[in-house]
């Protein structure tokens, strides 16, 4: 499987079958794989894996070759593109395949060296308390991608409204470009930036893998849901807060900067300084 909100969302569910089985685990490269080999509960990683093999016969051809040398193989990728139109997460769906209770949150396993690394960073540049945000358009994925327009009108509401520095990642973004006064993140690793996260006062950001990250170290978090229906891949944990679409796939240019502050504001999420 592959994916980092997918390894986070699976990595409570492999801490389970780790009580009784030694737990390999095959994902995607860089990132995926850095995430993965941190996890103490997989015993190995191997990457770069398969990534969402959807054909019947490439599935088939996984399980045949594994099979000898496992108890159980498990593909949690989904086989097909009918996921969308379930109405069930898909930390669900992949806790089910390996018989386990559904987790409340994803996981995270930080080590002292990224916390190490991540206060160095911050302390560099002179930052204490910040909010980080998520900025990512993918041209390619025009209805999961908030327009860059709302990006830099909300990094400037969270200013005003906060007093502090907005950290902006724009990691994966065909739009690189920041809001005035915005600070950008350097390319950093992923564990060193979901350490940064975890000393967030506050975190927003879309439906992607470092929102899935602040929602699973329960850091307060709003999470800019277009694209597909959240019960099926938002951010879990006891501290999100999700904006939704009035309906899955719609422009998300509808979903406006002041509804996100709306939702700041009636969720107290975090106090203004």
């Amino acid at each position: 499987m592959g994916g980092i909100g997918d390894l986070v969302n699976v990595f409570p569910t492999l801490e389970r079958l780790a009580a009784a089985y030694a737990v390999d685990l095959g994902t995607g490269g860089g990132a995926c794989a850095l995430l993965a080999r941190h996890d103490p509960y997989v015993r190995d990683v191997y990457a770069p894996f398969v990534y969402k093999p959807i054909r019947r016969a490439h599935r088939r051809l996984i399980e045949r070759v594994l099979s000898p040398f496992y108890r159980r193989v498990l593909l949690l990728d989904e086989p097909d593109g009918a996921w969308r139109a379930r109405a069930r997460h898909m930390s669900a769906v992949y806790a089910e395949r390996c018989g386990c209770a559904p987790p409340a949150r994803g996981a995270v396993y930080l080590d002292a060296a990224a916390r190490a690394r991540a206060a160095a960073w911050l302390r560099a540049r002179g930052i204490q308390d910040f909010v980080y945000v998520t900025q990512l358009v993918r041209r390619s994925r025009p209805l999961r991608s908030w327009p860059l327009p709302h990006y830099h009108a909300l990094c400037a509401m969270l200013r005003a409204r906060y007093g502090l520095p907005v950290l902006v990642d724009t990691v994966g973004s065909d739009e690189r470009a920041v809001a005035d006064g915005a600070i950008p993140l350097d390319a950093l690793d992923i564990l060193t930036a979901a350490a940064i996260i975890e000393r967030a006062r506050l975190y927003v950001g879309p439906d992607t893998g470092p929102t899935h990250i602040a929602g699973a170290l329960g850091v307060p978090t709003l999470a800019i849901h277009v694209g597909h229906p959240p019960e099926i891949c938002g951010a879990l944990g006891e501290r999100v807060i999700l904006v939704r679409q009035a309906r899955p796939l719609d422009d998300p240019a509808r979903t406006t900067p002041e509804q996100v502050m709306a939702a700041l504001d009636q969720h107290r999420l975090v106090e203004a300084s």
